[in-house]
């Protein structure tokens, strides 16, 4: 990459794009933000996205994994600050959407406003790095021996049954 494929060297404009020899700064993405820097806004952008994956990053704006990794590195502080303020504007809209959803009860829009509301809430939690509550229900299964026990049982109680039926008397209208 140093020398051109006519064997001419780089021009000293061409050659502030290398990084210096020897520097440990290799992947921090001065490069792409010179000759590119579209493509580093968009992938500062999608860094601050919750569940932002690199790799997927790299791979849809065609970067290296390390290029978007030193970007996220350098562009820390703005990506905290950009989640936060779409942890605002997220919370804003889940108000919004429950005041919204609390007055539409029982209208046709409410479907609409509360699956707003689920996105919006949803998002807000990823960004602050919570995680919705699940409930888990957990259900015993019965072993064999304790399904042949309550079968026994049921069976004994059945004859009771059958025995008191037999045993009672008709009454009289």
């Amino acid at each position: 990459m140093i020398e051109p494929n006519n064997g001419k060297a780089l021009s000293p404009k061409d050659n502030r794009l290398l990084p210096p020899k020897g520097s440990q700064a290799r992947y921090t993405g001065e490069l792409l933000l010179r000759t590119r820097p579209k493509t580093y806004r968009a992938i500062v952008r999608e860094l601050a996205e919750p569940n932002a994956s690199v790799n997927g990053i790299a791979r849809r704006y065609r970067v290296s994994n390390h290029t978007a990794m030193g970007i996220r590195e350098r562009e820390a502080n703005s990506i905290a600050e950009r989640k936060k303020h779409l942890v605002s504007i997220l919370a804003d809209v889940a108000t919004v959407g429950a005041e919204r959803m609390s007055e539409k009860i029982g209208k046709a829009s409410l479907r609409d406003a509360a699956i707003g509301t689920g996105i919006a809430v949803d998002k807000m939690l990823a960004l602050t790095g919570q995680t919705p509550a699940l409930q888990i229900a957990n259900i015993l299964m019965p072993s064999e021996e304790e399904r042949a026990e309550r079968r026994a049982l049921h069976a004994r109680l059945d004859e009771i049954a059958r025995r008191l039926a037999d045993t009672q008397v008709p009454e009289e209208g």
